[in-house]
């Protein structure tokens, strides 16, 4: 191959495809280090904790004193929760803040199942709790599921036509807040969705355990 060549290819790895690998690194380790903190601090407890602040907010500094995660655990955290269209962000200083968009939700009392997944019966319960339509800050409060477990459950859900996600769209083209509607015809008749659940339910199981959001 002519030097000329291997040049022209060296120039086009690094502008191209060298950036889209810095940008995947950054992703597979912001997605290993959501899941692995949980056992540090959940999301219920990390919302409940923000919620709990005198002025409601916490910077990520704030939150690595108040917790055992590093700095850019804590960042990687309330980035998730923020591109999810749970928090907001404000800017002091030098400093980013983090607060709810919406206050804590009351607690229903829902009688739920034991696994670390959303079934088929908890997503009824959950969605004629809420007048069938939930919040994702009402799914971790009210599940205790990490988010990025009930991210996953819920677009397999949406793929499957029995949700449908809805976003909240600010000026600047960020999402101001996420919801979820049930479709029909599981809205007005669940004993459809309900004649599902076995399937479902399984399929949820291995998917989740497949790519280590569950053991």
């Amino acid at each position: 191959m002519e030097p000329k060549a291997i040049v022209g290819l060296i120039v086009v790895f690094t502008v191209t495809v060298l950036p889209l690998l810095i940008v995947l690194g950054i992703y597979l380790r912001n997605k290993k280090s959501n899941r692995d903190t949980q056992r540090e601090i959940s999301d219920p407890d990390l919302l409940r904790l923000i919620h709990n602040e005198p002025d409601q907010l916490i910077s990520p500094h704030q939150l690595r004193d108040k917790t055992t995660l590093s700095l850019n655990e804590a960042r990687s955290r309330l980035s998730n929760l923020l591109m999810y269209g749970i928090l907001n962000r404000s800017v002091g200083g030098s400093r980013y803040y983090y607060s709810l968009k919406e206050p804590l939700p009351e607690d229903k009392k829902l009688s739920l199942s034991p696994d670390p997944f959303l079934t088929v019966e908890d997503l009824l319960a959950i969605f004629a709790a809420h007048n069938y339509r939930v919040s994702a800050q009402e799914l971790i409060m009210t599940t205790g599921l990490p988010l990025n477990v009930l991210k996953r459950e819920m677009k397999h859900f949406q793929q499957r036509g029995i949700v449908q996600s809805m976003r909240g769209m600010a000026p600047q083209g960020a999402v101001s807040n996420r919801f979820f509607v049930l479709q029909e015809p599981y809205r007005s008749n669940p004993e459809r969705f309900r004649a599902r659940a076995g399937e479902l339910d399984l399929e949820l199981k291995e998917i989740l355990v497949n790519e280590n959001l569950i053991v």
